[in-house]
């Protein structure tokens, strides 16, 4: 198959605005062979048996198992007297959320309220391109100007059925839903395996921590060759490592306090950097704020390249997060809620002393070392300074950081290509749904 660009001339008006001479507008009643609606009170809920898909579980195009529950089977002939799933049908929400749609799974379930069956008439309609039809962001602001309700949007059976929408000639539906099947299955391939390298980084991280690299690039094995560990504060640590309190390989120092009144000659504004900015491994800059400073306190709040920042707290998530700072903003400073650590070359390397900040065992420290209260915490620079570190020698920091960011750059590199694959999904159906683009036989 191959796809076709339609020119001017071969498109037709309609209520839809211009559409191919071939296609046509129609209710969506008119190419459906059923609408099966599961309405009345749900059976008592169980801790297994057949599972219960409710509105919740319906996502944009696939179902999440989350939340589980169940009805027992005794139940489900009388729940499901309106009529069965089948393989091929559309599973659509009819509120909260309204116009999900997912298909209807390979394996036995009960369908609970605000879900409707929609069954294609197959002279009429493939259940594939129906699929794709109400996936549309087109037919899900359709579906919003039809509905009702204040906080909650819904819309009843009766006024969906009496929806337009567009639909190519029969024979051409199912290669459309083919094309878009693919780029959807590979977004999916794409995702589990961002998933599964997300999760290799932990253990990752845990072993390069905990185990180090020898000169040959190697992990270190604890079993094999236990005279290579010593015990420490930390656990077992390769032997040649040492454990040095954070106050003895860098300078903490805190920033600028908000808030003062200061202004006139000998003041001066800059931009500086506030908790928000500071995510966990890397900097959100789109939002800087500036600040009065007297100009003699610029030195002692300028940020340099290589400076660690690492947040003072806030709420349980903010708590010690922090990244390398490269210099992205000339000049910047810091206020006092986040603090910056500025290694000493000749022990610790800065990407190095992130990487230990940011890992569990630093996630550890924060939260044990931190001043907590309601969905709080805070930790201050003394504390902070006695955060201990684990001190390969800097040639092995180097090996460490290089194997960790090769890893990182796999991601992002996933990640990239699972944006363009978005992009690209999002095209094809504005092109295919709309017959801007045919897709006809070679």
């Amino acid at each position: 198959m191959c796809e076709v660009l339609v020119k001017t001339e071969e498109f037709k008006d309609s209520p839809l605005g211009k559409i191919p001479k071939d296609w046509e507008v129609s209710l969506i009643e008119n190419k459906l062979q059923q609408i099966i609606d599961y309405r009345g009170k749900t059976p008592d809920k169980t801790n297994s048996g057949i599972p219960l898909i409710t509105a919740k579980n319906v996502r944009n195009g696939y179902l999440d198992p989350e939340p589980r529950e169940y009805i027992d089977e005794k139940n489900y002939d009388i729940w499901m007297r309106r009529g069965l799933p089948k393989a091929e049908d559309i599973l659509f929400t009819t509120e909260a959320p309204l116009g999900n749609v997912a298909r209807v799974p390979s394996y036995k379930i009960a369908l609970a309220q605000r879900l409707l069956t929609l069954r294609a008439s197959p002279e009429e309609l493939d259940a594939g391109y129906l699929f794709w039809l109400l996936n549309w962001s087109e037919s899900r602001q359709r579906l919003e100007q039809k509905s009702t309700g204040s906080t909650v949007l819904g819309i009843k059976q009766s006024v969906f059925r009496k929806i337009f929408f567009r639909f190519p000639p029969l024979p051409e539906q199912p290669r459309i839903a083919e094309i878009l099947d693919t780029v959807d299955e590979a977004i999916a391939r794409t995702s589990s395996l961002i998933i599964k390298l997300k999760q290799t980084k932990a253990g990752l991280l845990q072993d390069l921590l905990t185990r180090g690299l020898d000169n040959d690039g190697k992990l270190r094995d604890p079993q094999a060759h236990p005279e290579q560990f010593k015990d420490s504060p930390l656990g077992r640590i390769p032997k040649n490592w040492e454990v040095r309190l954070l106050a003895t390989v860098a300078e903490v120092n805190s920033g600028v306090t908000l808030g003062r009144n200061i202004s006139g000659v000998g003041t001066i504004e800059l931009p500086y950097l506030r908790v928000a900015n500071v995510q966990d491994g890397y900097l959100e800059l789109n939002d800087i704020k500036t600040i009065r400073v007297y100009k003699e306190e610029v030195i002692r709040f300028l940020l340099q390249p290589g400076d660690v920042l690492m947040n003072e707290g806030g709420d349980y998530d903010k708590l010690g997060r922090g990244t390398v700072w490269n210099g992205q903003i000339v000049p910047c400073l810091h206020q006092n809620h986040v603090f910056r650590v500025r290694p000493n070359e000749d022990y610790l390397i800065s990407d190095f002393l992130a990487l230990v900040s940011g890992s569990a065992y630093g996630k550890r420290f924060f939260i044990l070392s931190s001043k907590q209260s309601t969905n709080l915490a805070s930790i201050n620079s003394t504390q902070l300074k006695s955060f201990p570190i684990p001190c390969p020698t800097i040639l092995e920091q180097q090996r460490i950081m290089s194997v960790f960011k090769l890893h990182e750059t796999r991601i992002r590199a996933e990640e990239v290509y699972l944006n363009k694959l978005k992009l690209q999904k999002q095209g094809l159906m504005q092109d295919l749904l709309t017959g801007k683009v045919r897709v006809k036989n070679l």
